[in-house]
């Protein structure tokens, strides 16, 4: 915070193109009740900031043709709006929403018992208990589960067909359905080399019994 005398407050002023005189700031900081925060051993007066602000202030309303009484209204209504501002902000407790608390002990009314009360009812207790988002946490789990599993799906699925594995499986595959194929082909031959051989015992037969039956009919 700054503290300024009226000679400092007038260079100040002509600074930043407030061009006024002594005898003009002394009439100012009477007629606008602008009072000084300290007075030293020898009567010289200091002011602070809030009171620059307001000289500046007047000077301006002064020059746009407010009365005196207007400013003062004026300037008082701006040392009441900085002095809210600075006020210090108190807690706010509970209990002062709550038409009664069950943390509140029937019997015990003792300094240290109040005291600890009112601290359990400060408003930070209003937080959500985590007995509240029980199920919205577990249907976050869930949500975060599904989509991992998704997610891991996608990853082997994308690594497979970027992999030399997809080409070995349809080798494999290939080779299987051939092997299959083959082996039925294989099969069909077989038992085509059977339905054959029978046909050959049947000619054999026929045609040995006819050799048989020449020899025999010539004979006689």
């Amino acid at each position: 915070m700054g503290m300024y005398n009226r000679e400092s407050i007038l260079k100040s002023l002509n600074s930043e193109n407030y061009y006024i005189d002594k005898h003009s700031l002394d009439l100012f900081l009477d007629d606008w009740k602008i009072e000084s925060i300290y007075e030293d051993e020898d009567g010289l007066e200091f002011y602070d900031d809030l009171s620059l602000e307001k000289i500046k202030k007047g000077i301006s309303l002064k020059a746009q043709g407010y009365s005196d009484e207007q400013i003062i209204a004026k300037l008082q209504k701006m040392e009441a709006k900085v002095e809210r501002s600075e006020e210090p902000v108190q807690p706010i407790l509970v209990k002062d929403y709550l038409e009664g608390t069950e943390n509140e002990p029937e019997s015990d009314n003792s300094p240290n018992a109040l005291e600890k009360v009112e601290e359990e009812n400060i408003v930070t207790d209003l937080t959500p208990q985590p007995q509240q988002n029980k199920s919205f946490t577990l249907d976050v789990s869930s949500q975060t589960l599904q989509m991992l599993a998704e997610a891991v799906a996608k990853k082997i699925s994308d690594d497979i067909k970027n992999s030399d594995m997809a080409n070995k499986l349809i080798e494999a595959g290939g080779y299987k359905r051939d092997n299959e194929i083959l082996a039925q082909q294989i099969k069909e031959l077989l038992e085509h080399n059977k339905e054959l051989s029978h046909r050959i015992e049947q000619l054999e037969s026929n045609s040995s019994n006819s050799f048989w039956k020449r020899i025999w009919g010539r004979g006689k």
